[in-house]
């Protein structure tokens, strides 16, 4: 009798881990939210809750594009790169007496090409994701320094074009809307398409995948094609947000990308990269940046904070995996 209440407690106990582990990450952002809101009447306002929107969107474009990649199994950290040379080459674009609407469009086929680029090396060349990305991110930051000598690019650019990163529809960012809107399509493709599934099969195991008739190479190649887009989508956005373009000002972003995919692998799927955990990863970075930057925490305990969330959501979802599993 002893025997069997202690497994009942045993499976009750592991059943209420699964749990914390699924739905922790969600539980963590509630409580960050309700403290921020209770200790800082300022985290509270209107403006500081579409400035939370303006600040998820960005960082929603970069992680939505990266999850594709790592849905895979292919790292890419050439985002940043990319971001940083499209919207120096839209800025530059514009500068020169270029439309609108041609310079965005010449932007995004510069992140669909490095995109490709990065998915011909790596999907059929065969060559390391990690290695090749992040020598095509020193490639594209050298050439953006190229373009711009080293400056920024801020005189030329069209008031119309800061409608993308600093408009509002409605009381709403313009932003946030392109965010959401890529978001649901990205989601779409995964959930309801062929190619999504094909690509959840191969993250899970490509010789599986292989073996069942799925073209490996060619879906891992669109994967880094949807991340080199949404990369340049991000560049532009921030262009515009910034009225102004550098060839670094991507870069920033590499970090908190990857931290929200990895703390949305940790939410409701575990161990799983999709993108509505992506999506709540991105809130809770947006979020404790922005009560820490309100709070006035120094920088660097600030990237500590960020590392120990990360760290936190990558082990639980590790063993709530191994529970899982067992």
């Amino acid at each position: 009798m002893d025997i069997a209440v202690s497994k009942k407690k045993g499976v009750d106990f592991t059943n209420s881990f699964i749990f914390l582990g699924r739905h922790g990450t969600i539980l963590i952002l509630i409580a960050m939210a309700l403290t921020f809101s209770i200790c800082l009447p300022s985290f509270r306002t209107t403006d500081n809750f579409l400035n939370l929107l303006g600040q998820t969107a960005i960082l929603s474009i970069f992680a939505v594009g990266l999850t594709c990649c790592l849905k895979v199994g292919d790292f890419d950290l050439s985002i940043g790169g990319i971001a940083a040379l499209t919207g120096v080459v839209v800025a530059k674009m514009l500068a020169l007496g270029y439309c609108i609407s041609f310079s965005i469009m010449c932007g995004l086929l510069t992140g669909l090409a490095i995109g490709l680029m990065n998915g011909v090396l790596v999907a059929y060349v065969g060559l390391s994701a990690f290695v090749c990305t992040l020598a095509t991110m020193s490639v594209v930051l050298g050439i953006a320094q190229g373009i711009t000598q080293g400056s920024s690019i801020w005189s030329g650019i069209p008031k119309s074009f800061g409608v993308l990163g600093r408009g509002y529809l409605a009381h709403i960012p313009i932003r946030f809307m392109i965010a959401f809107g890529l978001l649901l399509i990205i989601w779409f493709i995964h959930a309801y398409t062929k190619t999504g599934r094909r690509m959840e099969a191969i993250g899970g195991n490509s010789d599986a995948a292989r073996l069942c008739g799925i073209s490996v190479e060619r879906n891992r190649l669109l994967a880094f094609m949807i991340s080199g887009f949404c990369s340049a989508i991000a560049g532009i956005v921030l262009a515009s947000s910034l009225m102004s373009a550098n060839p670094v000002q991507g870069t920033l972003y590499l970090l908190d990308a990857f931290g929200a995919c990895f703390i949305g692998a940790a939410t409701i799927r575990i161990g799983q990269f999709h993108i509505w955990g992506t999506f709540v990863g991105v809130i809770i970075v947006v979020v404790a940046i922005n009560g820490l930057i309100i709070l006035m925490v120094p920088g660097y305990l600030m990237d500590m904070i960020k590392g120990i969330i990360l760290l936190s959501a990558v082990t639980l979802s590790g063993l709530v995996g191994r529970i899982i599993k067992q």
